[in-house]
């Protein structure tokens, strides 16, 4: 009898956590996860082969208290071992938390190669060469990973390798291409207070003011000193490392609040500063040294996470603004913001999307009088797509004869007119990961008011400080 009644106990709480299901409710935003919709056997009126395999995800999501145990097993992990019960998150000493994505740049492996760095900064500077076409002012900044910062903090069973990382080796080619950047880790490294969250991938408010104070004086521009600002330090602000780690852990971070009101509004509806699009306006006025002046125009900021605590400041100092995480770079929204000051806000880890994705924007046409060789049996490709008004050319260069700092030249030679164009040294498709990062290249090419003729299309490339031609791919009929 005792032993039936064991049997049954035991059943019993093998099905608590999947009978509990129907009255318990998770929180998967907060373990950086999508909720999926409970699976169907049948969709579309078509069986659904992959069933059983996401009904066996589905379950391992949802089951009753699953983060109540989950968040028990990484406090035993991290107290008794110091591990993490997450891979994306590594357990660093005194409490720190640091994202497992940013381990490649801490210990400075599977860096990108010289041609990679290079086209980086090449995107970043065609870019900045539309902006100014414009007459706008443009400027990049990239914000470092907390262990670039607080690696102090990191487990000593990582031990960096000797050599520059990929911001380093970005820093240096955007100097050689004249881009204009803003690096921002000595002024945030020499700050007394903590600029970081210690459970949070992002800086804080004192670190967000901070880095928006030196990108508004490389644009420039007079603004608020937060130096001279008041502020409390509140344990107020849920981090998300905290979170994936101990989802069902209240603990919080402190965070800075300044007193300073700020009176910008938001033109969209703003959830969130994480969404996707903010639009904010601000009819204020402000004070400085000299009387009152009127906020600065409009400003174009495409940005990823770190913009989140950066959105409130900078909005406070234009009188429009428009945030985007919209990838690829859309430079259409530059005439639709009428932005005078376009910033570009990338984190450090993510340096290499920039490879990932041409910007949408009109190839700038190129002088070029330089011979030319063409090259026998190029394995060079093209594919162009045409699209209100729009050609689009992409593919790849032959790798016998780039350099790794070549640019990549579209060549239309036609009968009568022969005209030259800059390309993107980057992959049409971000999610192509059969594409080759350091060779691939893309423009979208206006050809509305191209003069008619019968276009021949060519690559033209440097090797060894000679340009080659790859002759004959593809060719544009404009009549």
């Amino acid at each position: 009898m005792k032993k039936k009644l064991f049997i049954i106990i035991f059943m019993g709480l093998l099905l608590v956590p999947f009978v509990g299901m129907r009255f318990y409710k998770a929180d998967l935003s907060i373990e950086k996860k999508h909720d999926e919709a409970l699976p169907q056997p049948v969709t579309d009126g078509k069986v659904n082969l992959q069933f059983f395999q996401e009904l066996t995800d589905y379950m391992a999501d949802h089951f009753a208290f699953r983060q109540e145990l989950i968040t028990a097993d990484a406090g035993v992990k991290a107290d008794l071992f110091q591990s993490s019960a997450n891979e994306k998150v590594i357990v660093g000493k005194d409490g720190w938390l640091f994202f497992e994505e940013t381990l490649d740049d801490y210990m400075k492996r599977n860096c990108l190669n010289k041609r990679q760095i290079h086209n980086c900064a090449r995107v970043l500077k065609l870019i900045e060469q539309g902006v100014e076409a414009c007459d706008a002012d443009f400027v990049f900044v990239a914000a470092p990973n907390k262990n670039t910062l607080y690696g102090e903090y990191m487990p000593d069973r990582y031990v960096p390798l000797n050599g520059q990382g990929n911001l380093n080796a970005l820093i240096t080619s955007m100097k050689e291409q004249g881009v204009h950047y803003v690096d921002l880790r000595e002024v945030l490294s020499e700050q007394k207070e903590q600029v970081y969250h210690k459970l949070d991938t992002h800086w804080n408010n004192l670190g967000a003011s901070i880095a928006c104070e030196n990108i508004l004086d490389a644009l420039g521009k007079k603004h608020t000193s937060y130096e001279k600002e008041a502020y409390t330090r509140k344990k107020s602000f849920a981090g998300d490392l905290q979170g994936m780690l101990f989802p069902k852990s209240s603990k919080k971070d402190w965070n800075v609040i300044y007193s300073k009101k700020q009176d910008y509004r938001y033109t969209n509806k703003v959830v969130s500063t994480e969404q996707m699009e903010i639009r904010t306006e601000n009819k204020s006025v402000d004070s400085s040294a000299g009387g009152k002046k009127t906020k600065h125009r409009n400003i174009l900021m495409y940005r990823d996470s770190f913009g989140n605590a950066l959105v409130p400041f900078v909005a406070q100092e234009y009188k429009k603004g428009f945030f985007t995480k919209e990838v690829p770079y859309d430079l259409s929204l530059l005439s639709q913001s009428k932005a005078d000051d376009v910033v570009i806000e990338l984190a450090q880890r993510q340096i290499p999307t920039l490879l990932g994705g041409v910007p949408y924007m009109m190839a700038p046409g190129v002088s070029f009088d330089k011979d030319v060789e063409e090259i026998k049996g190029t394995t060079a490709t093209m594919e162009t797509e045409k699209q209100d008004g729009v050609l689009r050319v992409s593919g790849q260069t032959d790798t016998r004869f780039t350099d790794d700092d070549s640019p990549v030249y579209i060549s239309f030679y036609g009968e009568k007119n022969l005209l030259m164009f800059e390309a993107f040294p980057s992959v049409y498709d971000p999610m192509d990961e059969k594409a080759d990062r350091s060779y691939s290249y893309g423009a979208y090419i206006d050809i509305s008011s191209m003069p008619s003729d019968n276009y021949r299309l060519e690559i033209i490339t440097k090797k060894d400080r000679n340009y080659y031609t790859t002759g004959f791919l593809g060719e544009y009929v404009i009549k």
